[in-house]
This record gives C-alpha cells, structure tokens and sequence, in this order.
C-alpha cells in the first residue's frame, strides 16, 4: 500500500496551485487546541500554527477562496474563545 501524505501536506499542495493567506489571532491559550480541532475537523478547511502559547497568539494558514468562511468561523467563535483578529492579510 502506498503512504497516505498527512492533511497539512494536501493543503499544502492545493493552496500552491491556488492562492493562500493567513491571519494572526490571539485567544484564550486553554482553546488552542479546540480551534485547531474546529479549523482542521472542517474538512481540513485551514491549519493553525501555534505562536506563542502563553498568550494564545496564533497565525492561521488557508485557501483564499475560503477566507469568508474562516471569518464567519472565527466571528462565531469570538466571544466563546475570547478571540481577537490581530493581522488579516
């Protein structure tokens, strides 16, 4: 059998051949780890980086075409997470 590329890899390669963009976000360090469940269990819709994990600052990686959906996420998510857009590119 052949070896399956990790999702971050597949993103990797379809966001080359499309254009990608990224956002700074800083949020409660204790949900770190739910938005990256939330960001990457929708369908590997976009992959969090965690920058610094003391103040919950983190930089998110997408398709371009999907950056209303992000920030639609993102907005719902706003007073639950306690989340806040630092750099929108």
């Amino acid at each position: 059998m052949g070896r399956v590329p990790p999702p971050h890899s597949i993103f990797s390669s379809l966001c080359t051949l499309m254009r990608s963009s990224f956002l700074i976000v800083r949020l409660n360090p204790q949900k770190l780890a739910y938005l990256k469940f939330i960001l990457e269990g929708y369908d590997h819709l976009a992959i969090l980086s965690v920058l610094d994990p003391e103040k919950g600052l983190s930089k998110i990686h997408f398709c371009e075409k999907e950056k209303f959906l992000i920030k639609e996420i993102l907005e719902d998510l706003k007073t639950e997470f306690s989340l806040e857009l630092v750099n929108f590119i």
